[in-house]
């Protein structure tokens, strides 16, 4: 690991501890991805926590960071998700995706995002991808390795986070269970819009919405609700794309049923 990136990391590990009560442990998350990146992130938990602990994934929304599902205060209430999820006894990863966070390279999320929109989307699908491979990996490894009696593996994504979870889902077979927040569109980069890879998952999912999305419309949202799978549960909530708190009660509720 390069001396920048442990730098880094020990400094967020700093941020962090200001979040976390002295029940919960953190760990540093850092692998090789299959390209030679850098894979970095965290494992949040309640100590002496078992083996065969329920895990849940976390992805972020653009221009976030893993510390997105622990900064107290954040307009999405990523945190109230986080901490409800360590409550119940999750074991719960946050990575960075790719040009976020710790891994922040080559061109901005922002710019890449404003190429796509100009007919120049390669650098945005990149980074969509390369993010989801990073995600099938680790899920993958924790799935064949330590973590491998998991009770479930839960996949939590708002925003970008929750159009990488829908496209992550569609193929990783160790996922059993799916939570979208406000996925975009993306209508002019098909390569990695989650209405092309909805029809593919076939776990349980909760799919929130927002009414008034300034980057996915009403009709958007009902062409993915008709291209997810029946079993599929959806909420949609008379806001914009940053969903009032109320939308943490639909998730937690959810969380609960998977419990019984």
């Amino acid at each position: 690991m390069s001396l920048s990136i442990r730098f880094i990391l020990l400094f967020n590990l700093l941020i962090i501890s200001r979040y976390v009560d002295s029940q919960t442990d953190i760990q540093q998350l850092v692998y090789e991805a299959h390209d030679g990146n850098r894979i970095t992130g965290f494992i949040y938990q309640k100590r002496q926590l078992p083996d065969n602990a329920p895990l849940a994934f976390l992805m972020h929304g653009l221009t976030g960071s893993s510390l997105h599902w622990l900064a107290a205060g954040s307009l999405s209430y990523g945190e109230k998700v986080t901490s409800y999820l360590i409550e119940q006894g999750y074991r719960v990863v946050a990575l960075d995706a790719r040009a976020h966070g710790v891994r922040q390279s080559g061109s901005k999320p922002i710019e890449r995002v404003m190429a796509a929109r100009t007919g120049e989307p390669q650098s945005y699908i990149d980074m969509i991808n390369a993010t989801v491979n990073d995600y099938d990996q680790v899920v993958t490894q924790l799935a064949a390795g330590k973590f491998k009696e998991a009770k479930r593996r839960v996949v939590v994504g708002y925003s970008m986070g929750a159009q990488m979870a829908i496209l992550l889902s569609a193929r990783n077979t160790h996922i059993s269970h799916l939570i979208t927040m406000v996925p975009p569109a993306v209508k002019n980069v098909l390569a990695v819009s989650p209405s092309e890879f909805a029809e593919k998952v076939t776990v349980p999912w909760l799919l929130i919405l927002a009414s008034e999305d300034q980057f996915s419309t009403a009709e958007d949202n009902q062409i993915l609700i008709r291209k997810a799978p029946t079993s599929m549960e959806h909420k949609t909530f008379d806001s914009g794309h940053l969903l009032p708190s109320e939308y943490v009660i639909e998730v937690t509720n959810w969380i609960d049923k998977i419990e019984l």
